[in-house]
């Protein structure tokens, strides 16, 4: 157990660093496979900032780093001043102009024309149509998607997947589904409307409840029953220990209506995506529950709860206690790889939506922008794209510092 103890720490780091590089990785290649293939030519693929440790460069001109700080990577195209594809300033006239992803200014686009050559102009991210540019921006998060859907059919085509009938096994004395007059045996035919056919979707409805109560249909002796249930907010822990609060009925599903399905390869893939929107409906769904008020922002976690749950996942198939008999090695090895690759996924999934959100800086701005000037017939003008651009990065970094908060305080607490 000591042992144990003693490669916790650099086991976070190391499955941390992982799955940062994996899901950067994809993400940046997202960008860069697409634009290769409108014609783009991209001058750096970078994996993390800062001093460059690494460096190749392909057989197309394009300049592969990895650099020393690993939060983050970027493509920068050819005609780009900065990552954030910021145009040059021979695109810009200006060595000091304002971040812009778009020529600023009416005859901007022309001047620049005359000073390239043909040639140029063909492979310049700039000068490709409105459609190309939001095709190579969005490429990106999409690629996050794929990762996800990728993933999750991989998963269900190699281990399958156990179904629970929704179907109650146990209700726990003094719970909410308890005292609402839920009984052992009771099948849940729907949840405000919602017709259930397996026991999952409970605990996504249970979970964005917000501790509305939920109107439930359920079948009993052969005659269908309603029934009204508040869930109650309580301290739970994860499976992994960490405490944390849910809103929870207290009931469990029953053993006995266990079936398992391993899926082909369409089969899965088809699940893949459907397990796809099924975390990004709950992940929408939450956040519009923190900004309603019916969930505490403080469950928003940031890098440092991201590191502890890749270490924790990494971890979790050597808990002996988990086990009903003594497993062997492999078999340990083989629940920890399931769980890290099933957090990546879920991770990949949040941080395609994150870079969706239309906010200045990230991939969803420069989508704003160009739906702008789809709509308009030009782009939007220099101020406002440098004012939306300043905004951005302070939305960006008021949310990191925020949920960095949040990881330490828990840290904290989990520690006292």
């Amino acid at each position: 157990m000591e042992l144990q103890s003693l490669l916790i720490l650099p086991l976070t780091i190391i499955a941390f660093l992982a799955l940062l590089t994996i899901i950067i990785f994809i993400h940046e290649y997202g960008h860069f496979s697409i634009a290769r293939l409108l014609g783009v030519r991209v001058d750096v693929f970078s994996i993390g900032f800062g001093k460059t440790l690494l460096r190749w460069v392909d057989r197309k001109g394009t300049e592969w780093r990895i650099a020393a700080l690993p939060l983050g990577g970027y493509v920068k195209f050819f005609g780009d001043l900065n990552p954030a594809s910021q145009a040059s300033p021979e695109v810009t006239n200006k060595q000091s102009a304002p971040a812009t992803t778009q020529f600023p200014r009416p005859g901007q686009e022309d001047e620049l024309a005359q000073s390239m050559t043909p040639e140029e102009r063909a492979v310049c991210f700039h000068f490709k149509p409105i459609w190309a540019r939001a095709a190579i921006v969005a490429a990106g998060p999409f690629a996050n998607f794929i990762l996800a859907v990728a993933i999750f059919a991989g998963l269900f085509m190699t281990f399958g997947r156990d179904f629970y009938e929704p179907v109650l096994g146990e209700v726990i004395a003094d719970s909410a589904a308890g005292d609402a007059g839920l009984e052992a045996g009771d099948r849940i035919v729907s949840i405000d409307g919602r017709e259930l056919t397996t026991f999952k979707p409970i605990y996504d409805i249970v979970l964005l409840s917000g501790g509305d109560p939920l109107q439930f249909e359920i079948e009993r002796d052969g005659q269908r029953i309603a029934v009204e249930v508040t869930p109650r907010r309580i301290e739970d822990i994860d499976r992994y220990g960490n405490e944390i609060e849910r809103w929870l009925l207290g009931v469990r599903p029953d053993a006995n209506a266990i079936t398992f399905k391993k899926y082909g390869f369409f089969e899965s893939v088809v699940e893949g995506v459907k397990e796809l929107g099924r975390v990004l409906s709950v992940t929408i769904r939450f956040l519009g529950k923190i900004i309603m008020g019916k969930e505490n922002a403080d469950q928003l976690g940031g890098p440092i709860k991201m590191a502890q749950y890749a270490g924790q996942s990494v971890m979790s198939g050597f808990d002996e206690s988990g086990y009903s008999e003594k497993p062997s090695f492999w078999t340990m090895l083989k629940v920890s790889l399931v769980d890290f690759i099933s957090l990546a996924a879920v991770v990949s999934v949040s941080i395609g939506f994150l870079n969706l959100l239309p906010v200045p800086v990230l991939d969803g701005g420069h989508l704003l922008y160009y739906a702008y000037e789809a709509i308009a017939g030009r782009p939007l003008g220099v101020r406002a794209q440098a004012v939306g651009f300043r905004v951005g990065i302070v939305l960006l970094a008021s949310l990191m510092i925020f949920v960095t908060w949040n990881d330490i305080n828990n840290l904290i607490s989990s520690f006292s």
